[in-house]
């Protein structure tokens, strides 16, 4: 059997110069445990003899990792307290050990104890948005819009920031009473390239005011009329909405329209592609404000196109003032695009899901935001084999 030695010490700096000066620097030590008062070491020289060999196998060679960091983590959580509790300790020389080693401890300091835990939670709170950001940016929030959230919105002070970014992005995108857009006559003109939906979006508006506007005055004016289905389909969709259209071929043909007519007419404008062929139809609107209703221009975005496409029709499009989403019914936008519309302060009117008149266009509040951005944030499902 060999030889072995038990120490009391106020701190394990003390007890090692106690266990070096006694045993020598070759000592090893074989248990370590707080008690009252202080700190007891087991210490002693020599191979591992039977009884602790025995004990080894017994105990499994292999030990178990969770259990070893939760008691790391209880360790290092304890050694946190004393600290707080009795400060740094000075390293001074050995002394021997005391005659009491029970003596009372001093008083607890509460603040300093508080601030150990605010600290474990800080950094809890920390990890649980770090896990969140790159859950994000995966999923293609951008860096900058995922510091807006978290800047914005004191994520690192709530659990399940995550479950909050949904809500943070639907309010940034929101369009402010969007369903009273078309409360009153104005000039509507859809902006975006071709193929994006505005000729049916703007059916759409039309059949939502003639269930809340029966006799509303409504005209209908292709600006678009170089392309042919495109114009055939506005005139179909005149004749079922009882509003007229008009083919305009030159800028100054809608100059003569806009004299015709006076602010208590909603006009509904499907602009061509080309955007130096929208630049000039819109100045003709602007030098005509004043005689017509008030000018909405809206972009419209696919659901399904890319981040670089969607921020490629706002930097095209320009001024504004609000988006419609269509094609919903052929793919969901992803958390990537409606991030960028996000940071170009976009803010979204309309969603347009199927090409059904009345029933596949709606006006979402920050509410039915929320569920489309949640939707877009979920992981795809596998495709099946």
């Amino acid at each position: 059997m060999m030889n072995r030695m038990k120490v009391f010490a106020a701190d394990s700096v003390e007890a090692m110069a106690k266990i070096t000066k006694e045993l020598g620097s070759e000592a090893r030590i074989y248990s370590t445990r707080r008690v009252n008062g202080g700190i007891e070491i087991v210490a002693g020289m020599g191979e591992d003899d039977d009884e602790e060999t025995l004990d080894s196998v017994q105990r499994g060679l292999r030990p178990n990792p969770k259990e070893k960091a939760q008691a790391d983590f209880a360790s290092l959580l304890a050694s946190a307290r004393e600290v707080a509790r009795y400060g740094e300790r000075a390293q001074k020389a050995p002394s021997p050990a005391p005659e009491n080693p029970y003596r009372p401890r001093p008083a607890v300091d509460e603040t300093r104890i508080t601030a150990i835990e605010n600290t474990v939670a800080e950094i809890k709170a920390m990890l649980s948005c770090s896990l969140m950001t790159n859950a994000l940016s995966t999923a293609g929030a951008s860096p900058e819009l995922i510091a807006i959230f978290l800047a914005q919105s004191g994520a690192y002070d709530q659990e399940n920031a995550d479950k909050k970014f949904g809500g943070f992005l639907a309010r940034r995108l929101a369009y402010p009473d969007a369903d009273k857009l078309l409360s009153i006559p104005r000039v509507v003109v859809a902006l975006g390239p071709s193929g994006v939906g505005k000729t049916t979006l703007l059916a759409q508006m039309i059949a939502r005011l003639r269930m809340t506007e029966p006799n509303a005055r409504v005209t209908l004016v292709n600006a678009h009329s170089s392309r042919f289905g495109a114009a055939e389909d506005l005139r179909a969709y005149g004749r079922i909405l009882d509003a007229p259209t008009i083919d305009i071929d030159h800028p100054d043909e809608l100059a003569d329209f806009i004299k015709s007519i006076d602010q208590r007419i909603y006009v509904f404008v499907d602009m061509p592609s080309a955007p130096e062929d929208c630049a000039r139809i819109s100045e003709v609107l602007q030098e005509n404000a004043e005689r017509i209703a008030p000018i909405t221009r809206i972009g419209v975005v696919p659901a399904s196109v890319s981040r670089e496409a969607a921020t490629s029709i706002i930097d095209r499009y320009k001024d504004l003032e609000a988006i419609a989403i269509t094609k919903l019914s052929e793919g969901s936008p992803t958390a990537a695009m409606l991030g960028q519309l996000s940071l170009r302060n976009a803010k979204i009117a309309f969603l347009s899901t199927t090409s059904h008149l009345t029933r596949g266009l709606s006006e979402p509040g920050p509410e039915d935001l929320d569920q489309l951005i949640r939707g877009s944030l979920l992981p795809a499902a596998p495709a099946e084999v």
